[in-house]
């Protein structure tokens, strides 16, 4: 049987590009930096989801196109959460609080050996070893800490946000799965806290704009924050101190220049254990 020739880019960002794939699929073409053990991550893991019973699209084939690792996927017909906040402000507060249930829903699942996705802890270490801007005394006290944080063998997404959740005619899809990993709930979900209360509103941006955005997020992280509280049984306490390996981590990830700057302050001050921890980042 011929496979389908690729059709129009309907999205891209820093990891791939997204192209039409025949009646009733999206061909993830990712880009040429990244090795091909990268797209088996994501497929193994869209996979391990998909199986588990999460709302994921279907991996339906991983494959190679124009020498690029690349993944064919069911198409979700619908936009992004992200896209709704912005449509629809008002909805913040729900959506906030159904993203908490999404994740929940994700943390429950069992992510044992047999699952085969990699160790939350161990990809931490190694992106905290790489982490630019951080001198190597300020990498070696981020891994001591790392170190006492508790083990755990839950599925985590590892980069849930409102752009990685579609929102279709009866549901929500998580997309995006290249991230995922076996550890503990706790650091997915003070991933996801930290990259909402961090990411900087571009430059281009009217100040009107900025402020209903700022208006939006503080409504959407208040919710989101109770509601995976109540249903997950965590607290405050349980994800502040992975605040510091994540935000060190996240330096690997090449954010933009204001939310270096933003991390490389936190990871400073957190580092120094007498002066107060980041609470405002978790309690709102």
């Amino acid at each position: 049987m011929t496979e389908p020739m690729p059709g129009g880019l309907f999205a891209q960002g820093r990891t791939a590009k997204l192209y039409t794939y025949g009646a009733d699929r999206v061909l993830k073409v990712f880009r040429k930096q990244f090795p091909h053990s990268f797209a088996e991550q994501e497929f193994r893991a869209s996979r391990f989801a998909w199986a588990a019973g999460l709302p994921v699209p279907k991996a339906v084939e991983l494959m190679e196109w124009d020498g690029k690792p690349a993944i064919s996927y069911e198409r979700i017909p619908g936009g992004s959460l992200l896209r709704r906040l912005m449509a629809r402000p008002w909805q913040a507060g729900r959506l906030g609080s159904r993203m908490a249930e999404l994740q929940t829903a994700v943390n429950r699942i069992e992510a044992g050996p047999g699952s085969a996705l990699p160790s939350l802890r161990e990809g931490l270490k190694a992106r905290i070893q790489t982490a630019p801007l951080l001198s190597e005394a300020e990498k070696q006290a981020v891994l001591h800490r790392l170190e006492q944080l508790p083990d755990g063998g839950q599925l985590c997404h590892g980069d849930f946000h409102p752009g990685n959740v579609l929102i279709k005619a009866d549901g929500e899809v998580i997309i995006d799965w290249m991230t995922a990993s076996a550890g503990h709930p706790a650091a997915d979900a003070a991933r996801t806290l930290l990259v909402l209360r961090t990411a900087v509103v571009p430059d281009d941006y009217s100040r009107l704009a900025a402020l209903l955005i700022g208006a939006i997020r503080s409504v959407l992280l208040r919710r989101y924050t109770q509601t995976y509280f109540r249903l997950s049984g965590l607290t405050a306490e349980d994800l502040e101190p992975w605040l510091l390996p994540l935000a060190a981590a996240r330096l690997h990830e090449d954010p933009s220049p204001e939310e270096k700057l933003a991390l490389v302050k936190l990871v400073q001050r957190l580092i120094d254990e007498s002066h107060p921890i980041e609470a405002s980042l978790i309690r709102l």
